[in-house]
């Protein structure tokens, strides 16, 4: 299995920087622990410039918890 790197565009970036806000001003939908690490995952992303498949798993599963809310505040 590889673990290859994907590095982030600036499209990218905006939706890392949005899911990051999504989290902080939604903790009720996350235990603290978890967003800590998530918000701290984003972070190291955004600072790196790049992110691997595990973390994309990770982003994924934020990214539909952020779909999900959305569709439920329309």
């Amino acid at each position: 299995m590889y673990n290859n790197a994907t590095f982030v565009d600036k499209a990218q970036i905006k939706n890392l920087k949005k899911m990051d806000d999504f989290v902080k001003n939604n903790m009720d939908r996350f235990p603290n622990d978890v967003s800590e690490k998530i918000r701290e995952l984003i972070t190291k992303i955004l600072e790196k410039g790049h992110y691997y498949e595990a973390e994309a798993d990770v982003l994924n599963m934020v990214g539909n918890e952020y779909n999900q809310w959305k569709k439920e505040n329309r």
